[in-house]
Parts: C-alpha cells; structure tokens; sequence
C-alpha cells in the first residue's frame, strides 16, 4: 500500500512595485487560488502574475512554473482590464 505524504507547504513572496507580503500555498495549489489571495489583500480585480519572468496562467497548478519555497512572484495590478 501506497501512502501519500502531506504536502508540503511553501514560503513564497508576492510582491508589486509597491508593496509586498509573504503567503504559504502548495505547489499543487492553481494560480487562480493565488490570484484571490492577491485580490483580498490589494483588492484590484485586475492582475497579472509572473514568475522568472514567465506569465502565469490562471488554470495551472503552481508547480508548472517550479513555484517553491522562497520564490517571488511579481504582480503587475490593473486599474481596468488590460
């Protein structure tokens, strides 16, 4: 019998030429569920989320772009759709 590890949760650094905070998410996580806890702390509907200078898309689990502990993920806030 196979039995699953708890998943590890990451430190990881979100961060806007402005501001910036500190989240703990699973690399099995999708970057939609990041994209809300952006929305709650900053509160623009409008983002966009990179890491290593690679757009993040919204469906893909975080691990797609090797997000782990102490990575930064940069965000560029829209005031309107861009």
């Amino acid at each position: 019998m196979i039995t699953m590890a708890t998943e590890q949760k990451v430190r990881i650094k979100v961060e806007s030429p402005t501001s910036e905070f500190q989240v703990e998410v699973k690399g099995s996580d999708k970057v939609n569920e990041l994209i809300k806890i952006v929305k709650q702390a900053w509160g623009s509907e409008f983002m966009l989320l990179r890491h290593n200078s690679v757009e993040m898309k919204g469906d893909e689990i975080l691990s797609t772009y090797d997000v782990k502990d102490g990575s930064v993920i940069r965000v560029n806030v829209f005031a309107e759709a861009p």
